[in-house]
């Protein structure tokens, strides 16, 4: 799971308090020291022979991190040297947060909001008029630097990823907002180009409000409905996904399993349909096993044989910090007996495959690809019932991990992408959170890496059709889809 999430609600909604006062040097090496340790001794980055430059960046971060600490005496100084650590990998399943108010509550701005125009610059969406910046005007450079080099150093080195307009998307808007990061240079002069021509400004920074985040709407807004399904007049079915939430006890879990159901009960008329609709907006990812469900419903067995996926091998990190996780996990998730037969035996499997690595001394446990050739050994054909109509996949920018994996799933069986560019992944998967010594947050590590995945290492998913409106309304999205060809 990625943080970004939790620390932009955390931003809009300053309930907790921020950390008394502590030594803050001493606090941050000692965070780093378990990042460094949890890293070295868990990541599966460190025995990838794929990512030779992983473990090096591991200890020039560190480095850096405890350099840092000899002049750290804030919580700002803490929490933003930690964010910088693990921003740096690109990797948006490492990541660090904390419990409670962040520092980057107290902000400065210039007098305008600019966003992310869609294509790696800002535009000016929001001027008072003591900004001196009119509203429409398009960012050039500050301080004789390009505007992508800005954010990428300012916000890119806090979240990792700037390259992906899915990144941009959703913190554009923070690249000309000063939020206390010591280890950003201060912005004094800006470029715009403007309707009369271009136009130098000096900044003048002043304090925000309190509820500045919220006043300003600076994170986009996403769409999270309910889970369900429901038929439009053209006779078309819309399913609403916004999670694939793995705990089946959850209410998101209930939901997702009531779904299912309903999709196996009403597979043919669903099949015999105009068109379906998988919205997934707001879906940060979870648990894949929804995913297949879905398709083995919807499709039948047989849509997995026709279109198998690559070869992959899936190599987990041995250690017995991973290993533990996978114990800690099983007994949570499994407390009522919740868990299905299937999601229950890949623990077990999964948990009994960290065992013998161990056991033998090996720092990683290896999961060939099963070559199954024909249709199965009794000669059995599987059933296969591709939908009739068309399949749309409706995604935006928070689409990760497990909502990456049903995208690349139902793709595969014919669906075809629309909406809006999603997130991306890199192949380190199966995030496990560690709370830091200080107890004031946590990071979160995978424990496995795929080799021979189709999409790549950070690749988004773009879409076959792009929808330029508000993403949040759901009349407008269900028109656009009807125009779209079938």
């Amino acid at each position: 799971m990625s943080f970004w999430l939790m620390l932009a609600t955390s931003a809009a909604l300053a309930s907790a308090q921020q950390p008394t006062v502590r030594d803050w040097g001493e606090t941050l090496r000692r965070d780093a020291a378990a990042m460094h340790e949890t890293i070295a001794s868990s990541h599966p980055g460190m025995v990838n022979p794929d990512d030779p430059h992983f473990a090096a960046l591991n200890e020039a971060q560190y480095a850096l991190a405890l350099e840092r600490a000899d002049t750290a005496d804030s919580f700002a100084d803490y929490f933003y040297a930690l964010q910088h650590y693990l921003a740096a990998f690109d990797d948006g399943h490492l990541s660090f947060g904390v419990y409670g108010s962040t520092p980057d509550l107290d902000v400065n701005w210039p007098g305008f909001i600019a966003r992310d125009d869609g294509d790696r610059g800002l535009i000016v969406t929001l001027s008072e008029p003591w900004s001196g910046v009119p509203a429409g005007a398009r960012l050039l450079s500050c301080d004789g630097r390009d505007v992508f080099a800005i954010g990428d150093e300012r916000i890119g080195g806090r979240f990792g990823r700037w390259e992906l307009a899915s990144e941009r998307a959703v913190f554009g808007a923070q690249v000309l907002i000063d939020t206390g990061d010591p280890y950003v240079q201060p912005l004094a002069q800006c470029l715009f180009a403007t309707e009369e021509g271009e136009l130098a400004v000096d900044l003048e920074w002043r304090p925000g409000a309190r509820d500045f985040y919220s006043r300003y709407d600076l994170y986009p807004r996403y769409e999270r409905p309910a889970v369900g399904m429901r038929r439009l007049d053209d006779g078309s079915y819309w399913i609403t996904l916004p999670t694939f939430n793995g705990d089946p006890e959850s209410d998101a879990g209930r939901a997702l399993g009531v779904l299912v159901s309903e999709i196996a009960d009403q597979a043919e008329s669903l099949r015999m349909a105009p068109a379906i609709i998988f919205d997934l907006r707001g879906n940060g990812g979870g648990s894949a096993v929804w995913s297949h469900q879905i398709a083995r419903a919807l499709w039948g067995a047989g849509a997995f044989k026709r279109a198998p996926e690559p070869p992959m091998t899936v190599v987990w990190r041995a250690s017995e910090a991973n290993l533990q996780a996978l114990r800690d996990s099983l007994q949570q998730r499994d407390v009522n007996g919740g868990l299905t037969e299937e999601v229950r035996e890949w623990y077990r499997d999964s948990i009994a495959g960290l065992e013998a690595a161990l056991a033998r001394g090996d720092d990683r446990w290896v999961i060939q690809p099963e070559i199954v050739a024909g249709s199965g050994a009794d000669g059995a054909t599987p059933p296969y019932h591709p939908p009739q109509g068309a399949v749309f996949v409706l995604t935006d920018e928070t689409c990760m991990s497990a909502c990456l994996d049903a995208v690349d799933l139902w793709l595969r069986f014919g669906a075809i992408p629309v909406g809006r560019e999603t997130g991306a992944d890199t192949i380190y998967m199966e995030v496990r959170d560690v709370r830091m010594p200080s107890g004031l947050g946590a990071m979160s590590v995978p424990m496995k890496y795929y080799i021979g995945r189709a999409r790549g290492h950070n690749q988004s998913v773009v879409p076959m059709h792009r929808f330029d409106g508000d993403m949040t309304d759901t009349a407008a999205l269900e028109a656009w889809v009807a125009t779209l060809p079938r």
